[in-house]
Parts: structure tokens; sequence; C-alpha cells
């Protein structure tokens, strides 16, 4: 006893040790629930006071950012989103009742036009699968894939296209995920919306409120709710700062409850998930947890939840992985962040991987302008023509030309584009600080 108070310091340092072993075991034990970002698979012997440090660390970092974590260990399957009451109250469900009479008209008007669109395309979708022709986008238009593109579009569309960069700059496209995301939305010269930031993880799209608006902070699925059916295109890329989860259920869960609430709040878009681009060489061999196998692991885990959820998949790493299966090092300064002169890859591959949702995004596929179809089709379409002009009551001359106008859906609150305060950048690449990505 005399030994402890005459060397105070020593104690101190003892007592602490002791306790964070004790409660690093109660956590691997299951005890006391840890959070979702901690690894529980560290070395044995210092497990126990590693994963308490990392508890404590990440529980700090979200008390610091008033983050109420989301409990994402149960097992998730597809499903219906359920809206938070909180978010319904706030921002309300679009569910017209509010619309004038004219409004409603025009929105009724508008669902009608986009349910045969819908129903051209689903058309135009069984005949190519069938090998037929098709008199609006030819099969030679299609993007052929190479061998070791591992892309999909999914089960819902008939293949991806080359477009051109207006398929994107519509005001209707949102990036989702970290810092390396956000960087694309900086630097890749596209007009995006962008909700992408350094260290923003997949289990914080609930609970981190970060998104500048009219309406002060917003979490991201606020911000969905304050937007409902104004994005129909949207880009994800989580992953690499959840590499060090132990438990990849977690990863899994929390992605499939993010791209269910997206589809609630934005039912119209294309939805695709982009695989985690592969670190350097050098980075890869550095770190026991960013390593390029165990993102390979992930993306294939990543792509399985695309292909359960019915959306796009789209494989980075055909373009950005060496044939080595890692990052360039001249495309990262750090390992990790692609270089603004290397975003142009990444713009070329999306604009050879988009997905046609609808008679709008016809018209943004490369060379379709200059497309003549064939003389049998030509003839095929005038006797249409002239089928439909025979069932008009009012039929009009023949030079005449009618040109049908798309009601304008009603606008909703909508908070600004602002992602908050930007990581320093440069040319040469992003400056990290604790956090990989």
């Amino acid at each position: 006893m005399n030994y402890f108070k005459k060397y105070p310091f020593v104690t101190t340092i003892l007592l602490i040790s002791v306790s964070l072993f004790i409660y690093g075991m109660l956590l691997i034990a299951g005890v006391v629930k840890a959070s979702n970002t901690v690894n529980l698979s560290n070395d044995p012997e210092t497990v126990g006071v590693a994963t308490a440090v990392q508890d404590i660390k990440t529980r700090l970092g979200n008390w610091i950012e008033g983050i109420n974590e989301r409990d994402y260990s149960v097992d998730y399957s597809p499903t219906e989103y359920v809206p938070d009451e909180d978010i319904i109250k706030a921002f309300g469900v679009d569910d017209g009742e509010n619309l004038t009479a004219e409004e409603r008209a025009a929105r009724k008007k508008q669902e009608e036009l986009d349910a045969e669109a819908e129903a051209r395309r689903k058309e135009r979708s069984e005949r190519m699968k069938n090998g037929e022709a098709d008199d609006v986008i030819r099969e030679a238009m299609k993007t052929v894939l190479d061998p070791n593109d591992s892309s999909t579009p999914g089960d819902t569309y008939d293949g991806f296209y080359t477009v051109t960069d207006d398929y994107f700059n519509g005001g209707d496209t949102v990036i989702i995920g970290d810092s390396r995301e956000q960087g694309f939305g900086l630097y890749s010269g596209l007009n995006v919306v962008n909700y992408a930031q350094k260290s923003y993880g997949v289990h914080q799209v609930f609970t981190k409120k970060w998104i500048d608006s009219e309406f002060g902070k917003l979490t991201l699925e606020e911000a969905m709710a304050a937007r409902q059916g104004q994005f129909k295109k949207i880009y994800i890329k989580f992953g690499l700062n959840e590499m060090g989860w132990a438990d990849e259920n977690t990863f899994d869960n929390a992605y499939y409850q993010l791209i269910d609430m997206l589809k609630y709040y934005q039912p119209d878009a294309v939805i695709y998930v982009q695989s985690i681009i592969n670190v350097t060489k050098s980075k890869s061999e550095e770190s026991g947890v960013f390593t390029n196998p165990k993102i390979n692991e992930r993306n294939e885990a990543l792509k399985k939840v695309a292909e359960n959820e019915h959306v796009a998949y789209l494989d980075l790493n055909s373009v950005f992985a060496d044939e080595e299966g890692c990052l360039p090092a001249d495309y990262a300064a750090d390992g990790i962040h692609i270089k603004q002169g290397y975003m142009n890859i990444w713009v070329d591959f999306l604009k050879k991987h988009a997905v046609i949702s609808g008679d709008k995004d016809e018209a943004y596929i490369e060379g379709k302008s200059t497309y003549e179809p064939s003389d049998d089709l030509k003839d095929q379409e005038d006797l249409e023509e002239d089928d439909e002009d025979d069932e008009d009551e009012e039929p009009e001359s023949s030079s005449s030309t009618e040109t049908s106008a798309t009601p304008a859906q009603p606008s909703q609150p909508a908070p600004s584009t602002s992602t908050g305060t930007s990581p320093g950048t440069s040319s040469g690449g992003w400056e990290t600080g604790d956090d990989i990505n």
C-alpha cells in the first residue's frame, strides 16, 4: 500500500491498464455491446486493451459529433423501409394531400407518362434479351464489358450504355460516400450533388448530421426526405473506412438499410453500388487491415448486396487495378486517394456503364442523335404513324408536328448541396489525418 502511495503515477497507469483489459474482455465476450466499428479480432496478446481503446475512441468521437449509433448487428435482408416518425413530422411524406387540383392533375398525368415509359422500357428489355431489334435503342449501342469487368446492371435493366456528360448534369444525380467519392465530386468536372465526406461511413447515414440545408444540419436520411423524388441517379461508394470491421454481416446490413432508405425516398432513381477501389501495393503491404485481398473479399460481398437489392454494381477495379490487382503508384500520392489528373478514368468508366431507365435517359446515349434506323424499321415506323393518324378524332395535316409537353412535378423544399468543410487538397493527392479515408 505504501508503494502505491509513493508512486501514484505508476499506480494510475496500472489501474487504467487493468480496467481497459477487463473492459476489452467484456466486449469480446459480448457482455458489453461493442461499437459498430470495433475490430474484435486483434492480436490475442493485446486484444483486451486494444479493443477497449478502439471502442472508447469510437464512442468518444460519436459523442463529440452527436452521433447515436444504429444497431446493425441483427441480420437484415432487403425489405420495406420504415421511415422514422420524427422525419415524417419534420418533412412529411409526399402523398399529394396538400396539392391544388391543378397540381394533382399534373402529377396524375406525369404518373401516366412515367408508367407508359416504364412499360416501353420493359418491352424493349425483353425484346433485346430475345435478340430482337429495337427501334429506339440498338443492341450495338450497348457497352461490351471487358473480360475482367464484373460490373452488372442488375436484373432490372437490359445492359450498360455509353452516355454523354448530360446524363449526370441535369441536377438529378447525387454521389454518396467517403473522401474518395468526395474527391470525385470535386474534381470530376461533373455537376453532381455531393453528399460525400472525409471519414464518412455507411453506418453513419442515419445518425450523422453534417449536410447543410435550409433546415440546418441533416443526416443523409433527412436530406433524402427533404428532397424526396428529386434524384434519378444515385452513386454509392463506401467500404474502405469499414475494412477494420471484423463482422462483415454488420457492414452488409448497413448497406442493405441504406439502399432500402434510398429506394423509399427516391423511388425513380437508378442506384449504383460502386466497388471499393484497391490501394497501391506498398499501402496494401504495410497495413494488416487495408489490404487488397481483403478489399477484394469485401467487393464480392458488395456485389451480392447489389444483386439482392436488384441494383447496379460497378467494378471500378477493372480500370483502376494493374496486373497485380493494385492501384498504380502514380495514381495516388498517399496510396489511397485518386489524383485529380487520373479522375478522367473514373468519369469515362461511369459514362460507359450507365443504365437507361426512361425516355429522358435515352437522349443521353452517345451517338443516338446520329442514329438512323434501318429501312425495314423506317417502314414499320411509317405504318405505325399512319395507324395513329387514322385513330385521331381530329386528324392533323401531314406537314404538322405535334410535341407533347411533360408537366413538371411540384417542387419540394431542398437543402443546399454544400457538404460542409472540405479537406485540404492538392493536385498531388489528398491530405490524410488519423482516419484512413
